[in-house]
């Protein structure tokens, strides 16, 4: 019975904060879907977002785009390097990227978004998966694996396809620029929300 009692104190609490805070901040209407341009998938307004977290949320964007970004030059870099013999397979590595990280970092993008935006709870699963994603980016830009680029075989592109070498240390930069646009995100986000 005492169980049952704080049960019901603890949810009608939460509700209560949940519904006061949902109070102070504007109404967003979800189902305004105006992003990206021309697929208009989600809504996304950084006007909407509170000044203190404009920074966040531009940093999870630009990382989004970043992704983009660096799948379209992982797939010219590994095309250019399947042209001059390389294993051809990188292409196809290129693309299973493309299809892989470009949808895993949108939806980090808008579960951090929204959680800063009207709902904190949507940040407990963007906090761990965005950790495991920085992990990730970092090992990427080391390895030369697969599809990867990474710094080990810079020396290697350079000597013999030097245009290649240069596109490969473009992509190690972007990833450097993702682990520091996601980290910052992350810190901010962590701090901010707990």
């Amino acid at each position: 019975m005492a169980s049952f009692v704080t049960n019901t104190v603890l949810n009608e609490s939460m509700r209560q904060f949940k519904s006061n805070q949902n109070d102070s901040k504007q109404k967003i209407d979800w189902n305004d879907f105006n992003y990206p341009p021309l697929i208009k998938v989600i809504h996304y307004n950084i006007e909407e977002v509170q000044p203190e977290y404009r920074l966040v949320v531009r940093s999870l964007w630009l990382s989004s785009i970043l992704i983009v970004a660096y799948t379209l030059l992982n797939i010219i870099d590994n095309s250019i390097q399947a042209g001059y013999g390389i294993d051809g397979i990188r292409i196809l590595y290129s693309f299973m990227f493309l299809f892989s990280f470009n949808p895993i970092q949108f939806f980090i993008f808008y579960r951090g978004y929204k959680g800063v935006v009207s709902d904190p709870y949507l940040l407990v699963l963007y906090k761990w998966v965005q950790i495991i994603l920085i992990l990730c980016w970092i090992t990427f830009s080391i390895v030369a694996i697969l599809g990867f680029n990474g710094f080990i075989i810079l020396q290697f592109l350079f000597e013999f396809l030097p245009f290649c070498g240069v596109l490969a240390l473009f992509e190690d930069i972007i990833f450097l620029i993702i682990v520091f646009l996601s980290g910052f995100a992350l810190f901010r986000i962590w701090n901010i929300k707990e």
